[in-house]
């Protein structure tokens, strides 16, 4: 397959498991309320308190189009286009590697939301665990269905398929 179809089938298998992930974490974290996802879709940055909850039925379109169009195409796009360039000699080390640089992102976010004194740190540690888990199983699950739907690895290895 192609590395765009590749990097497109990466991205649903991973924004599937990730959607699971996070809803498991709603569950345990915070009861029946999607906290978690919301936060983690950042929807609250973009559309103000407003879009924090999945309360209307426009936040909650607005956050699932927003969840879908990042990490089923967007994400998985970047990492079809650079993953020769990751460390690693799998799809799940690249992965991986993509999770962390990802969550590396989110946490800057998130420090700057501290800095401004919105939230504390001591608060904030359960959502940081739960991304950091959450972002490398996206990206171990993205690398691998990438690596299992492509037929190539990298651009820079030695094996040419004809």
């Amino acid at each position: 397959m192609e590395p765009v179809r590749s990097s497109l089938g990466g991205g649903i298998a991973a924004t599937v498991t990730l959607l699971i992930f996070l809803s498991v974490a709603d569950l345990l974290l915070a009861g029946t309320n999607l906290f978690v996802f919301a936060t983690f879709t950042s929807l609250c940055a973009v559309g103000g308190p407003p879009y924090c909850e999945l309360g209307t039925l426009t936040a909650t379109v607005i956050t699932f189009l927003w969840f879908a169009l990042l990490f089923a195409v967007a994400w998985p796009l970047l990492f079809g286009g650079f993953t020769w360039g990751l460390p690693g000699e799998s799809g799940l080390a690249h992965g991986a590697v993509f999770g962390l640089v990802l969550w590396s992102g989110y946490v800057v976010g998130d420090l700057l939301n501290i800095s401004v004194g919105n939230e504390t740190l001591v608060g904030d540690l359960p959502f940081l665990a739960v991304t950091l888990v959450a972002y490398v199983i996206y990206g171990m699950v993205l690398g691998g269905v990438y690596d299992s739907l492509a037929e190539h690895r990298t651009f820079l290895t030695d094996e040419q398929t004809l």
